[in-house]
């Protein structure tokens, strides 16, 4: 099952290790976006127990746009405390992310920091989101509860055969080269936002319909074709 789980931010060196032992103990890659924590420190060391290697190899990257170009979907595992979901990706299930990594596709389960959790910004850069089932009056979990109780669920079963395959469905960076070109378009077209989420929500429209390779080219060539268009 292509999954790799995805750090971003993480400021504990403990953190680090634990949620690398829990990648290597249920079969999935590592990426650290942005670490605040050292993973070379002993206490990271010592909380991976036997996956330092895995901590050690794990790419380390700027921003989430360089998860992209190695993923075809970006899974946000959010509570959502406090913030309001307009704007922001549809929520999905654990069934439907083991579908897609069933079918081949390479699934990011990206986690923000302990405190804070990802940004706006960063949860509408992700295809989806995925909420654990947790009690309503105690909504949080520790980042590395977090992290092993998501990837438990995702490995718990297999994808059952069908459904969309790589080839079918647009990869992530695909998708996020249509919405920056379509916000770039409507800002030259004088598009103005009232509220300042309508960019972002067209944006979270565009991840939610899963929309395939040769869909997104097609609508890349309308954009271009009415750029293009002459003055009346």
């Amino acid at each position: 099952m292509p999954v790799t789980l995805v750090l971003v931010r993480t400021h504990s060196h403990g953190n680090l290790g634990s949620c690398a032992r829990t990648a290597r103990a249920l079969g999935a890659g590592l990426v650290l976006v942005a670490p605040v924590a050292d993973r070379a420190h002993p206490d990271a060391s010592a909380f991976a127990s036997g996956a330092d290697e895995l901590l050690a190899a794990a790419p380390v990257v700027e921003g989430l746009e360089a998860v992209e170009t190695g993923h075809d979907l970006l899974v946000a595992l959010t509570s959502l405390r406090g913030r309001r979901e307009r704007g922001l990706p549809a929520r999905t299930t654990v069934a439907a992310v083991r579908r897609e990594a069933g079918a081949g596709r390479r699934v990011a389960l990206v986690l923000g920091p302990e405190r804070g959790g990802l940004t706006r910004e960063e949860l509408v850069r992700c295809g989806s989101r995925l909420t654990l089932p947790t009690r309503s009056d105690f909504p949080t979990l520790a980042l590395p509860q977090a992290a092993a109780a998501a990837l438990a669920l995702l490995v718990a079963g297999r994808a059952a055969p069908g459904g969309a395959t790589q080839e079918e469905r647009a990869s992530a960076a695909e998708v996020t080269r249509l919405v920056a070109t379509l916000a770039s378009e409507l800002a030259a077209a004088g598009f103005v936002e009232s509220n300042g989420t309508a960019v972002a929500e067209l944006a979270a429209l565009l991840r939610r319909s899963r929309p395939t390779s040769r869909e997104v080219g097609l609508a890349l060539g309308a954009l271009s074709a009415l750029r293009r268009r002459p003055e009346d």
